[in-house]
């Protein structure tokens, strides 16, 4: 599903440590998720649930949870560098940190909800889920969501033009040149089927934007297979980025972000 004939993709293990090359150009480059993602969520929970975050980076989602009246948040992050990031940024005494890769980190108790934002695709999906289950309390509610910038041929000019800049670089498990795999909703409700969910549901939330030149780069030097790549190769992608940014949009770009959530009961 996620492989293309013409293009490798990145290994799993760059999510480990990609992002931490530098936590505040990431979280600056980022957008919140809809405040009515977490309404949907949070419907079905009781007051003060406990949370597990899978995967929180530099806690966009950390935040929104703990202004949400959590009893008490359990957030994983293999990253040392983003988890003391978080950890400093959001000093909560209801927040407990766990640095560490789902789902072999060490996480005591069991939650009510069980979120994963932006990371799913970092890991194997059978062996996460199996985690997932064991670690939700019943009738407890599993959530996982992305927000996708790039997307080609769906009215995104953007992707449309920046698609030839990418073509010969590793992309992450979660992308090919022509659409992220989180929208393959057959796909992601097979899955879940086969890990033993049950009242699988999907929602898709859609906003568009406008993005600076200065925005634009920001936004892909915060991409995994950017960060990894070679200076001088990655130089050259940003630089080119710019100047098509400049040349096509007179440097104001539209960009389509598509947010698509899948929720479901062990």
């Amino acid at each position: 599903m996620l492989a293309s004939p013409e293009q490798s993709a990145l290994d799993r293990g760059a999510g480990r440590v990609a992002f931490g090359l530098d936590p505040k150009g990431y979280h600056a480059a980022r957008l919140p998720y809809p405040d009515e993602l977490y309404a949907e969520l949070f419907v079905a929970l009781p007051p003060r649930p406990a949370v597990l975050e899978i995967g929180a980076g530099t806690g966009i989602v950390t935040q929104a949870l703990l202004a949400r009246s959590v009893g008490a948040l359990t957030a994983v992050e293999p990253d040392a560098k983003l988890a003391e990031f978080t950890e400093r940024r959001l000093a909560d005494p209801r927040l407990t940190m766990v640095n560490g890769a789902f789902p072999d980190a060490p996480i005591d108790g069991h939650f009510h909800l069980i979120a994963c934002a932006a990371a799913f695709h970092w890991m194997e999906p059978r062996p996460a889920l199996a985690r997932v289950e064991d670690l939700l309390l019943p009738d407890g509610t599993w959530a996982m969501w992305w927000h996708s910038y790039r997307n080609p041929g769906m009215g995104d000019e953007l992707a449309d033009e920046v698609s030839p800049l990418l073509q010969d670089i590793p992309l992450p498990p979660s992308a090919t040149l022509t659409r992220h795999y989180s929208l393959d909703e057959k796909s992601h409700r097979q899955t879940l089927a086969d890990a033993g969910f049950r009242s699988i549901e999907f929602r898709l939330y859609r906003s568009e934007r406008e993005l600076t030149t200065e925005a634009a780069v920001a936004l892909y030097s915060s991409y995994s297979f950017v960060r990894v790549l070679e200076p001088e190769r990655r130089a050259r992608l940003l630089d080119g980025l710019a100047e098509l940014v400049e040349r096509r949009f007179a440097g104001r770009a539209p960009n389509l972000v598509l947010t698509p959530l899948y929720f479901a009961r062990a």
